[in-house]
């Protein structure tokens, strides 16, 4: 496998954990390669849940590599890249988007790596699992707003907004959904849902 330019990102949970079991892992992997990588970007985080959309080596990475600065991203396994596995695989997609493969060396199976002759199948079946997650999470958010309906919660206003829906918009922006399909589904204005997702992240 020809790996050119990598990023490779490290985490563990808490201060207390080290890094090395994860870096030997992986630079043994690299080590095995036929061809050594040109250039490689190291990304580490200590004491930072997987479950953290905001790490801030871990959006560093990613702003990088959706300017395409690296052709793949490699971790030890994917609960160190996620710990959500539909985020995971929405940022999987979303990646492929941009030309960046992905590979965690410890499960072959996930091997997203532009030689993988497997890849796009791989792929299509990340996106029919994200599809049916997406409309597992419209579905619910439908329910919840007849239910709100019913209680005579009324929607619409911002100010009239309340936590049970402003949780529902939140989790559906976090599984990919745009301010628009958003908008739509809980009946609510494009500018409001913005306003809201803008200041509650």
């Amino acid at each position: 496998m020809a790996l050119k330019r990598i990023a490779i990102y490290y985490r563990v949970s808490t201060e207390k954990q080290d890094l090395s079991s994860q870096k030997n892992t992986v630079e043994k992997y690299l080590s095995e390669l036929e061809v050594q990588p040109t250039n490689v970007s190291v990304f580490e985080e200590k004491g930072v849940s997987g479950k953290d959309h905001n790490r801030p080596e871990f959006k560093r990475m990613m702003d990088l590599a959706l300017k395409q600065r690296f052709d793949n991203i490699l971790v030890y396994r994917l609960d160190r890249f996620s710990r959500d596995a539909n985020v995971a695989i929405r940022t999987l997609l979303e990646l492929d988007q941009y030309g960046v493969g992905f590979i965690a060396v410890t499960q072959p199976v996930l091997n997203l790596g532009h030689d993988n002759p497997f890849r796009r199948t791989l792929l299509a079946a990340f996106a029919e699992i994200a599809e049916i997650e997406r409309e597992t999470i419209v579905a619910r958010v439908r329910a919840g707003l007849e239910a709100a309906k019913k209680r005579g919660v009324k929607l619409g206003a911002p100010k009239k907004i309340n936590p049970e829906v402003e949780q529902r918009a939140m989790d559906l922006r976090r599984q990919g959904a745009s301010y628009r399909e958003i908008s739509k589904e809980l009946g609510i204005s494009v500018g409001t849902i913005s306003k809201l997702i803008n200041r509650t992240l």
